[in-house]
């Protein structure tokens, strides 16, 4: 650190409720928050809001002089009513941040703030500058929140010297975090959706789950409609079906566009009849005709667990045409295993394994090495038949037929096992 520069650490609870003085030394009130501006990995400390009994002044923080057992103002110093509103950009830490839940983004899982971390630069010759380093979620913030830590660590160390609490420094980068509730304006907009897309959609869904009704909603509004799709497909079918309730039809459909076609059945088939047809009526044609076709199966069949998304190519295709399909229907079918092959009519003749694709030569047809599928079922089948097929000839998807032997769809693995382990 440069000599010319002196740095300290504070707490949020060693300025909450400080005396705030003039340059001239009397009361202007205490401190009751602090106004961070968004955008920064370590957001500076824009301002200080200050009560006075019923009386909310905020101030720049650059009209701080010092703060040591008060804070103390320069002569400069402005204040002006607070602002009841939220301000674009603008984050009010101890109403916004202080106490609520947040989401830990590195590990992937909710916590509360007990208290906030700063550091304090100030340059030779120049007022301070405060900056968020850090929330505090442990139970050590939480006491000295209260004023309680110099008894509690005393009588601690005294009785337990080599107790974690002691210890205990749970204290997150606020890079790293990302609360649920937030001032608007696009930088915190932006900020927010790339923060909550970095997570894996299962720990999304998973964060979802522990939330309040209310605070689901608000993070659902956080998210990208593909960041949605895949969170909600991750969900369960009724918590997902709850929250696109409440959202505008236009943007649940085209959440529910960017699901799997199953999954769009299973919220869809949970939903009012009024609100299921509004939000089918929203969707595109091609999306809303394949999740209309998957409704008419009930819940507990192959029907109503397959997928329509699957690779099909005909007989006389080559190796590189099956390969191209598969690329171009990348966006579509996002995991691929197999491709299946079919006649004209749509009638299933057999499968390829990507490694059967890639292995053979380009111009080779389809039909010199696909395989015939060593099970199929039907639309009506139970879940437990499909799974059990599954499970003896070690298949990532089994195909679903018709009794025409038509290609209806496939019900993959993935699926299998959740409905296996919801059925726990």
């Amino acid at each position: 650190m440069p000599q010319s520069e002196s740095l300290r650490f504070l707490f949020f609870s060693d300025l909450l409720g400080k005396k705030v003085l003039r340059a001239d030394g009397s009361l202007l009130g205490r401190v009751s928050d602090l106004v961070a501006v968004i955008g920064e990995p370590y957001p500076p400390v824009e301002s200080v809001v200050v009560r006075l009994g019923r009386k909310r002044w905020q101030l720049a923080w650059a009209a701080v002089a010092e703060v040591n057992g008060a804070v103390r103002l320069g002569p400069e110093a402005e204040p002006r009513p607070a602002p009841e509103a939220p301000v674009a950009d603008r984050v009010r830490l101890g109403e916004e941040i202080l106490d609520r839940q947040i989401v830990d983004i590195e590990g992937a899982k909710l916590v509360r703030v007990n208290d906030l971390h700063f550091f304090e630069s100030k340059p030779q010759e120049s007022r301070s500058q405060l900056r968020v380093a850090h929330v505090d979620i442990s139970f050590r913030g939480l006491v000295r929140r209260m004023g309680w830590q110099p008894v509690v660590d005393r009588v601690v160390s005294v009785v337990r010297p080599a107790s974690r609490y002691l210890k205990d420094e749970s204290m997150l980068p606020w890079k790293l975090v990302q609360p649920i509730e937030s001032s608007p304006g696009r930088v915190r907009v932006e900020a927010t959706k790339k923060a909550l897309a970095s997570l894996h959609p299962a720990d999304l869904a998973e964060i979802m789950e522990e939330l309040d009704r209310v605070h689901r909603q608000v993070l659902l509004e956080r998210l990208d409609v593909g960041t949605a799709a895949d969170a909600l497909e991750e969900a369960s079918p009724e918590l997902a079906a709850e929250l696109l309730e409440k959202v505008e039809p236009g943007k649940a459909a085209d959440i529910l566009e960017e699901m799997a076609p199953d999954e769009s059945a299973d919220v869809l088939s949970e939903l009012p009849g009024e609100r299921r047809e509004e939000l089918l009526g929203a969707m595109e044609a091609p999306e809303a005709r394949e999740v209309k076709e998957l409704l008419v199966y009930p819940g507990n069949s192959v029907g109503g667990l397959m997928t329509l998304d699957r690779i099909q190519v005909y007989p006389e295709q080559t190796a590189a045409d099956a390969i191209a399909e598969v690329r171009r229907r990348a966006e579509e079918v996002p995991i691929v295993h197999e491709v299946f092959v079919v006649d004209n009519g749509g009638a299933l003749k057999g499968y390829a394994t990507l490694k059967d694709l890639v292995l053979s030569d380009p111009y080779t047809p389809v039909s010199q090495f696909a395989r015939e599928p060593p099970v199929t079922v039907a639309v009506d089948d139970r879940i437990r038949d499909v799974a059990l097929a599954a499970a003896k000839y070690s298949l990532v998807s089994v195909p679903v037929v018709d009794k025409l032997g038509l290609l209806r769809g496939i019900v993959t693995v993935d699926d299998i096992l959740a409905e296996v382990v919801d059925a726990r």
